[in-house]
């Protein structure tokens, strides 16, 4: 066991990760799984530089619109990535459709990192 197994377990079980249960589509048996709700957007910062006039600009963030949540990429191995496409996931009293996923690779690989489901209100 790594220093991040450790890291994502201990995340995963705290309380900033909620439960949650996905309903792929093709009909498999719902599995429970705890997440990390990011459905209020994600804050993508751009540096602060000068353009060809040497003018400067300050650093800005700027909010997306795309919600989303983070799961273990070891609790998504037994499924074929092809099939979370128009899976449902249901936490926090909502249930959400996935829309697309990417994974978010740890240091010890991309099966030990975690999947970002990009979110759709069902």
């Amino acid at each position: 066991m790594s220093i991040w197994d450790i890291h994502y377990d201990a995340l995963y079980n705290s309380p900033l990760a909620v439960d949650a249960v996905l309903t792929v589509a093709c009909g498999e048996v719902p599995i429970e799984l705890r997440v990390i709700d990011k459905t209020v957007g994600l804050a993508a910062g751009f540096g602060s530089g000068a353009n060809r006039n040497n003018l400067h600009f300050s650093d800005v963030d700027v909010m997306t619109i795309r919600p989303h949540v983070m799961v273990k990429a070891v609790d998504l191995a037994s499924f074929d990535p092809a099939i979370l496409r128009e899976a449902e996931i249901t936490f926090n009293g909502k249930t959400w459709r996935v829309m697309d996923h990417e994974p978010a690779s740890a240091p010890t690989g991309e099966g030990n990192g975690e999947i970002r489901l990009m979110l759709e209100a069902a």
